[in-house]
């Protein structure tokens, strides 16, 4: 089940979670009514368009529009982590910008890695990396940690 979209626009790098209790979904669905949602390329997507699916005996999620033109999805990572790469580039972000410090981030894509596994930031003579290994095998959580370089 999809719970992690993109706002605006496929191309959005702003994420966005959906809640998975049909109680707050309506809430959600007030908050955003004017927002549209977006299986994003940064998150692996097929750029799609997205709706809401409320359930009250399982978890809400998002699902594909459906359409004449839609394309096969074959997005890896759905659940809620997957979108981390873009809440972390969004609080380092704000957080250079609260420091007086103007900064660009970017998603590097392609070379046959996984979008989302590394996100790059430049800023003065420094450059930064926060990567996200594999999940691995056993189920555990994902290391996510910077490296910065002069």
């Amino acid at each position: 089940m999809v719970q992690t979209a993109v706002l605006g626009s496929a191309e959005s790098e702003t994420p966005i979670m959906l809640p998975m209790h049909a109680i707050d979904l309506s809430r959600f669905r007030a908050d955003h009514a004017d927002d549209t949602f977006w299986c994003g390329r940064w998150l692996g997507g097929c750029g799609g368009q997205l709706i809401t699916k409320r359930y009250e005996t399982r978890a809400c999620h998002f699902s594909h529009l459906l359409g004449a033109d839609r394309r096969p999805c074959h997005r890896a990572a759905v659940g809620i982590t997957s979108a981390d790469h873009l809440y972390i580039q969004q609080q380092i972000l704000a957080w250079l910008t609260a420091q007086g410090i103007d900064a660009r981030a970017r998603i590097p894509d392609g070379d046959g890695q996984p979008l989302g596994g590394e996100v790059l930031f430049d800023y003065a003579r420094a450059k930064a990396w926060i990567w996200a290994a594999p999940r691995p095998q056993d189920g555990s959580h994902r290391t996510v940690g910077p490296v910065w370089r002069w």
